[in-house]
């Protein structure tokens, strides 16, 4: 019973790694269960077993996505408790996260962009989560807390949105400039993202 069990997980595991990359190659319409299901040699029918709709699938993969960016988050500010030295750890951790699974950002910029499930309910609002919890931590930073939503959500939006779009390009960049040159290129919008972030902070601290 044990063995089966763990087969089972492995084939929801495999399953789940599959709708990513269909998710992030075709989005949610453009990507078929067939073709998840296809990938790993198995019917349509046996998917079903494990997700019984396609937005089942789409819904946890989004989870899981959700799930990886708050623990690279959370694991980043570890290592100290000013919430300014925080908060800049928190953003290069996301990007450094987003470098190490470009899948989940090209996954996460057609579901912002084509508002792909607009009858999902708020419990299925993963990034929501994910966001507010990166504002929240802005509230603890000195001069920034009295900011209203909307300009700290705009100034962390930017952040992120440059951490996604770097990741999603970086495979075009790699080619266009070789990997040598990626590499420091990749240095360099590490170095960019923390003084983006310093310049946030230091307009809080004036």
């Amino acid at each position: 019973m044990e063995q089966l069990d763990i087969a089972r997980d492995d084939t929801r595991e495999n399953l789940l790694n599959a709708a990513l990359g269909q998710f992030a190659q075709r989005g949610f319409y453009g990507a078929s269960i067939a073709q998840i299901a296809g990938e790993l040699n198995l019917t349509k029918q046996a998917l079903l077993y494990y997700f019984k709709r396609k937005e089942d699938l789409y819904n946890e993969v989004l989870k899981r996505i959700s799930q990886r960016l708050l623990a690279a988050m959370r694991s980043s500010i570890e290592s100290t408790e000013d919430p300014a030295e925080q908060f800049e750890d928190m953003i290069l951790g996301i990007h450094a996260e987003a470098q190490r699974s470009p899948l989940d950002s090209k996954v996460l910029m057609r579901e912002l962009m084509d508002n792909q499930r607009q009858a999902a309910p708020p419990e299925q609002w993963h990034l929501k989560l994910f966001l507010d919890e990166i504002v929240g931590q802005l509230d603890k930073v000195d001069g920034l807390a009295a900011l209203p939503f909307h300009k700290k959500f705009a100034c962390v939006y930017q952040i992120l949105s440059a951490i996604e779009y770097f990741a999603v390009s970086g495979p075009a960049l790699s080619r266009m400039y070789g990997a040598k040159e990626f590499g420091g290129i990749n240095d360099a919008y590490s170095e960019e993202l923390r003084a983006q972030v310093r310049r946030l902070i230091a307009f809080g601290a004036g």
